[in-house]
C-alpha cells in the first residue's frame, strides 16, 4: 500500500451506479497532477462533512491500483466542542454612570513651564503649515490636491531640519 497527498477539486457528489447510490470525490495527486477518483458509499459522513473544495487529503493505492480515502482522526474533533471550564466574565464598564471627580493634581502631569513649550511648538508647527499652504497654493493647485502637496512641504521641512 502506497500514500500519497492529494487535493480535492470539489464537494462529493452522489452518482446513481448499478450498485446503488455512491458519493464520488474527484481528486488530483499534488506530486504528479494525475486525476483520481474515490467512490465511497452514498452513507459517509466523513466525506459529506470534512471534504471540500481544494482541501488536502490522502489517498491509499493498494496493490491492485485501487484509490481508497484515509480519513484524517483529527478532522473528527472538529464538531465537538471542547472540554473547558466556564469562565467567569467581570464587568469593565462603571453601570451606576457616575462621574468620579478628580483632585486638581491629577488632571495634569505636566509643569507649567511644559505646557508653555508645547503650546509654543504647536503655534510655531502651525505657522509653517501656513506657509506651506501658500506655496502650494501659489502653483495653483486647489481643493485636496493643495492639502496634500502642503502636507508634503510640511513634513519634508520637519525630516529635513529635524523639528
Amino acid at each position: 500500500m502506497r500514500l500519497i497527498p492529494a487535493i480535492a477539486l470539489d464537494r462529493p457528489r452522489e452518482v446513481s451506479t448499478k450498485y446503488g447510490q455512491r458519493l464520488v470525490i474527484d481528486a488530483m495527486a499534488r506530486d504528479t497532477g494525475e486525476k483520481i477518483t474515490l467512490w465511497r458509499p452514498s452513507d459517509d459522513d466523513y466525506s459529506k462533512k470534512f471534504v471540500v473544495r481544494d482541501m488536502p487529503i490522502t489517498v491509499a493505492i493498494d496493490a491492485k491500483g485501487k484509490f481508497s480515502l484515509v480519513e484524517n482522526p483529527d478532522h473528527l474533533k472538529l464538531g465537538k466542542p471542547l472540554p473547558v471550564e466556564p469562565v467567569r466574565v467581570q464587568p469593565v464598564h462603571n453601570y451606576d454612570h457616575k462621574i468620579e471627580k478628580t483632585s486638581e493634581s491629577d488632571q495634569s502631569l505636566l509643569s507649567p513651564d511644559k505646557k508653555r513649550e508645547i503650546a509654543s511648538y504647536i503655534s510655531e508647527m502651525a505657522k509653517l503649515y501656513g506657509f506651506c499652504l501658500t506655496q502650494a497654493e501659489s502653483l495653483g493647485a486647489i481643493d485636496e490636491d493643495r492639502r496634500a502637496i502642503a502636507t508634503t512641504l510640511f513634513i519634508s521641512a520637519q525630516k529635513k531640519f529635524s523639528l
